[in-house]
């Protein structure tokens, strides 16, 4: 049976709170920014490819089909363009389908029915595996549920629903909604993204710390926000620029 803690940790509900660790295999950094301000839409980075992407996730409303689906490789920048959707209505579900795995079929029932009480349910990574057998069944009964409520679905896939390995019953539902596709940055979109960041904490990088952060960190723009806030605590007072001294001693302070 599903304990309340781990139970919280699946479906959290209202806007998304909290603070988020990154991975120490990733960057070994925590998130400083609460996640209202980290994955606010107006802290997605949409490059050129993903700029059609962003203005559906803001365009996304009650006015809106049932359903919005983002399609895209890892660290593509999904989940925070789902959670930017969450806060933009403030009041919604969160339900992370990577955590599911191990979960009893009354476990996922039960999760999927407390989460039909909001109008809005984000799921993320619903073609994740391995996940609760029930779990295609139990998506498209809260599909049907929220849309005979006029309530609404957001959810993230590695591929679309027509190629994802789940039924079809679930897969046409999907489709009847929105659906956008996220292309990972590149090393040089990355780059520029970086700058970006740096330039609305009104900091600045050195070559030589760019390259190696760029050479070290995660490749999601995630990632690269969390960085650029705990660089920007470490900076003395008065102090804008950033070199490598001082980038290698704040990841070797957060190592050890």
């Amino acid at each position: 049976m599903l304990n309340n803690s781990k139970f919280k940790t699946l479906l959290k509900g209202g806007p998304v709170g909290g603070k988020r660790t990154i991975p120490s295999k990733q960057l070994a950094m925590p998130l400083l920014l609460p996640e209202e301000k980290l994955f606010a839409l107006d802290r997605f980075y949409p490059g050129v490819e993903n700029r059609v992407a962003l203005a559906a996730a803001r365009s996304f409303t009650v006015k809106s089909p049932a359903a919005f689906v983002i399609v895209g490789r890892r660290q593509s920048g999904k989940t925070h363009l789902l959670k930017g959707i969450l806060l933009n209505w403030k009041k919604g579900a969160f339900i992370d389908a990577a955590l599911m795995a191990g979960l009893t079929e009354r476990d996922t029932a039960r999760l999927f029915r407390e989460a039909a009480a909001f109008p809005l349910v984000c799921i993320d990574n619903l073609d994740a595996a391995p996940a609760p057998g029930n779990l295609h069944e139990e998506a498209f009964n809260l599909f049907n549920t929220l849309v005979s409520a006029g309530g609404h679905i957001a959810v993230t896939m590695k591929s679309s629903p027509t190629k994802a390995e789940m039924p079809d019953y679930l897969s046409s539902r999907l489709l009847t909604g929105m659906v956008v596709t996220l292309k990972r940055p590149g090393d040089e979109e990355r780059a520029i993204i970086l700058r970006k960041i740096a330039q609305d904490r009104s900091i600045s990088l050195t070559p030589r710390a760019l390259g190696y952060i760029l050479e070290r960190s995660g490749r999601s723009v995630g990632d690269l926000l969390a960085l650029a806030g705990r660089l920007e605590k470490s900076l003395a007072p008065g102090s804008k620029r950033i070199g490598l001294q001082l980038l290698k001693r704040v990841l070797d302070s957060e190592v050890s």
